[in-house]
């Protein structure tokens, strides 16, 4: 991407979705891993990253060196059009192969699971949801909150998985039930923890945050008795890159021991055999092994496939 006129050192443009607190963890480790490079990043939502890409690809030059987003069904896009630089680290090869590229397009680097919260101060114990599956009963009327699956990675994710396990009557049944779905991961925290909804649909690594720095929260983590859904998350070299070199290295140091600490800090899991859950989770292997849906090559493929219309039936049910 080239050097600025005073810092000779070479500069890597990272395009990304994971929060600023793991960003701000991430810094200093790299400065002193690279003396040589100069970290820059763009931070928005997964699909914000992703309509930047594009608008870029369709002006002629993507201008990122590397992405690692939540939306693991669009790299499969960028890898057709010929946008990634295949490269298959050392780190990645004992990985499991559902979570990489066969041809090395891409690998995850992080995997976030969604889960429930529900306001332990308006719920009952009792009273709480055991799964996904139970919020179609008429007693969540008007209770409900996720993400907007338009904006966010990982609640498009959650929709896709939900959508394959219970098919569309899930979604009708929800809008019976008045599902707010608007924001990201932070907002419908928020609104489980002022009181404006009773249960959530949400990213674990947001609850485990929240109860670190507020351990009082009323936000409680549910996790579900149908699974957990699984969001592994990728990293790739973008194809045109000026500095590839320099990318792998970043590359390679974020499947590391080190890089993948900097993950784990960020309480969200390591793809990589051997590595520990986040403070106050299960471990990786309850997660993996007990999924809403498991994490496949034909998921995958499933999920690619129907991408827009996932976005258009979802839009149709909730929003219209």
């Amino acid at each position: 991407m080239g050097c600025g006129p005073s810092d000779d050192r070479t500069r890597v443009t990272i395009y990304t979705s994971i929060y600023e607190s793991v960003i701000v963890e991430l810094g200093p480790v790299l400065e002193a891993e690279f003396p040589d490079i100069v970290v820059a990043w763009y931070q928005k939502g997964s699909e914000e990253v992703a309509a930047k890409v594009n608008s870029e690809i369709a002006a002629g030059e993507i201008r990122a060196d590397l992405i690692m987003t939540s939306d693991p069904f669009w790299y499969e896009e960028l890898k057709a059009g010929g946008h990634l630089l295949a490269y298959t680290p050392e780190q990645a090869l004992d990985m499991e192969p559902a979570l990489k590229d066969p041809g090395g397009a891409f690998v995850t680097v992080r995997v976030p699971v969604m889960v429930l919260t529900v306001n332990v101060e308006t719920v009952a114990q009792d009273d709480w949801p055991s799964g996904f599956d139970s919020l179609t009963d008429p007693k969540w009327a008007g209770r409900i909150t996720m993400g907007d699956p338009l904006q966010s990675g990982s609640n498009f994710t959650a929709v896709g998985a939900l959508s394959s396990k219970y098919g569309w009557e899930y979604f009708e049944a929800l809008r019976r039930n008045d599902l707010l779905a608007a924001g990201g991961n932070s907002s419908v925290l928020n609104r489980v923890r002022t009181g404006e909804k009773d249960v959530g649909i949400i990213l674990l690594e947001n609850l485990l945050r929240e109860k670190e720095m507020n351990p009082t929260s009323p936000a409680a983590i549910i996790y579900p008795a149908d699974g957990v859904i699984l969001v592994p998350s990728p990293i790739a070299i973008i194809a045109t890159t000026k500095v590839p070199e320099a990318s792998r290295r970043i590359y390679d140091f974020m499947l590391s021991e080190a890089g993948q600490n900097a993950i784990i800090a960020g309480y969200m899991y390591s793809p990589m055999r051997g590595m520990p859950a986040p403070a106050g989770a299960r471990s990786w292997e309850e997660v993996y092994g007990g999924a809403l849906v498991a994490w496949t090559p034909e998921h995958l493929q499933d999920m690619v496939e129907r991408r827009d219309e996932i976005k258009r039936t979802f839009s149709r049910l909730i929003f219209e």
